[in-house]
């Protein structure tokens, strides 16, 4: 008999240079194995494709496709959107929206632009019917025959913004602006839209009841997920078959929607997960069982932003779930078996109906300034580091800056700190050290907003480059710019001095990051070893 000679196991595979990369994993994870794969950004969506054997996750300025029996990044396509949206159509085409509308490839790195005069129109895609795509954005909504290559169906509305968009049977697509109605768009009857809404959905305007994520149950039909927690469901002919609403009320802004032929399972934030129940299972002869909740929930091991599902055969369901790591600067991508969570039953409750009430009277129109004109400050991408620094070290004066424009070409000026204005973007002093151990200066854009019931934009960050050498936008082409990866920057280490009292709101910054003596320290030593140059 001949020996056997022991399987050595694969070198890593390097991607020759000047070619696109294509990300070879580790090791060979077995079927079912739980242990997370990193990302290289926060997760913004998943979906599974037509032949159920890829995971496409879409990060900011990129599309991976993984392996979805073993988490292995397969390839990437970069796209050019900060927020891409993804949808596979038949062949292996995949239709990519955000600022513009473009087509790639289960099977290529490469994109194609396709159309024009589609910026805003395109937020969100999914493929309805071959050669036929469906857009929603802050400008409308669009029927694109990529057959004819021009619009067959086009809508203007006044902006808004789009929380999700899902192509359901019959090859109709529905879509939530977070109103308290989703929209159904039929592309043989695209004058009129069908309105769907929950049967406990107040006359009156209520944020609260807007829906705001979508999903589809096992035959195709929508599912509506509402802000404070109601769940609905429907049959193919748009009929509402089953609400759900949780008795307790708190952080339950729905983050992602996907269902078997059992449960209906709703992603919330702060790695809570609930699942609904969709039937009872067929009754057994042999043994009694206790009839199964109608509400359930548990907490994840980690928080997670998107969620999608995948069923066998034999009606095992898998979850895959991915969120934030590092402070949000990397992501990660892990699978959960539902039925080995630990799940804990929930009341249900109804919705209190608001009635509609007569309008107030016409308010007069406020003139009190909110922000700071800045017409003539030096840009940005002028900011000489060493002001930076100083400002840093004695806190006495803060930068300001505008809210929207070319990052590296907003104006930028000095203000004490009580003469902020409350939708001022203030520009906090930085010091980071990169996971690889260089030490440099940086910056965090603190946006604010004047209406404390507004949600205040997420700050970001800049940092110093050295090729070439300036301020540069911390996002994942930038990075690459530079010869660096994101695993090289981050998890990163951040000091800020403590930051004054403002006007405004705006979002929470991290206690672990006010650290002056250490702001101080690794000012010092960016100096001394002079890695980082200006």
């Amino acid at each position: 008999m001949a020996r056997r000679s022991k399987s050595k196991r694969p070198e890593p595979r390097r991607a020759p240079e000047g070619r696109r990369r294509v990300i070879a994993g580790s090791a060979r994870k077995a079927e079912g194995d739980p242990r997370p794969t990193t990302l290289d950004d926060r997760p913004l969506a998943l979906a599974l494709t037509r032949d159920r054997r890829r995971l496409l996750v879409t990060l900011p300025h990129e599309l991976w496709i993984v392996d979805a029996s073993t988490l292995e990044p397969e390839r990437t396509v970069p796209v050019p959107a900060i927020h891409p949206s993804v949808s596979e159509g038949p062949g292996g085409v995949l239709w990519l929206g955000g600022h513009h509308l473009h087509r790639a490839s289960l099977h290529a790195t490469t994109v194609t632009k396709v159309g024009t005069k589609l910026g805003g129109f395109v937020d969100r895609v999914c493929a309805l019917r071959t050669g036929l795509v469906c857009g929603a954005g802050s400008q409308g909504e669009v029927l694109w025959d990529d057959e004819k290559e021009k619009p067959a169906h086009r809508r203007k509305v006044s902006e808004r913004k789009i929380h999700a968009l899902i192509a359901a049977a019959g090859g109709r697509a529905v879509w939530a602006d977070g109103s308290q109605s989703a929209w159904l768009i039929d592309p043989d009857y695209p004058s009129g839209y069908t309105r769907l809404r929950l049967r406990a959905t107040s006359p009156a305007e209520v944020t609260a009841e807007g829906i705001t994520a979508l999903g589809l149950t096992f035959r195709g039909a929508p599912i509506l997920a509402a802000r404070d927690g109601a769940v609905a469901w429907m049959d193919q002919d748009l009929r509402i078959v089953g609400e759900r609403i949780p008795a307790r009320g708190g952080a339950l802004t729905p983050l992602a929607v996907a269902a078997d032929t059992q449960w209906i399972y709703v992603l919330r934030p702060r790695g809570l997960l609930h699942r609904v129940l969709i039937a009872q299972p067929p009754e057994s002869d042999d043994e009694e069982q206790a009839p199964l909740p109608e509400l359930a929930a548990c907490r994840l091991r980690w928080p997670a932003t998107c969620m999608a599902l995948k069923t066998d055969a034999h009606g095992n369901a898998r979850l895959y779930l991915g969120g934030p790591q590092a402070d949000g600067m990397l992501g990660r991508l892990w699978i959960e078996d539902p039925a080995q969570l630990e799940w804990s039953p929930l009341a249900t409750g109804e919705r209190a109906r608001v009635e509609e009430v007569a309008p107030d009277e016409p308010r007069a129109v406020s003139f009190v300034a909110t922000r700071s004109k800045l017409h003539d400050g030096a840009p940005l991408g002028q900011l000489r580091v060493d002001e930076v620094l100083e400002l840093g070290a004695r806190g006495r004066e803060v930068l300001i800056t505008q809210r929207h424009g070319s990052l590296l070409e907003r104006p930028v000026a000095r203000r004490a700190p009580g003469d902020v204005m409350p939708a001022d973007a203030v520009l906090l002093p930085a010091m980071i050290r990169a996971r690889e151990g260089t030490a440099r200066p940086a910056l965090l854009l603190w946006p604010g907003v004047s209406d404390p019931a507004d949600e205040p934009p997420a700050p970001a960050w800049l940092t110093w480059g050295d090729r070439p050498r300036g301020w540069m936008p911390v996002t994942t082409p930038k990075i690459r710019e530079q010869g660096w990866s994101r695993t090289d920057l981050f998890p990163w280490q951040v000091a800020l001095p403590r930051p004054p009292a403002l006007a405004g709101h705006r979002a929470e910054i991290a206690e672990r990051w006010i650290d002056p003596a250490l702001f101080e320290a690794l000012r010092l030593e960016c100096k001394r070893l002079l890695k980082v140059l200006w």
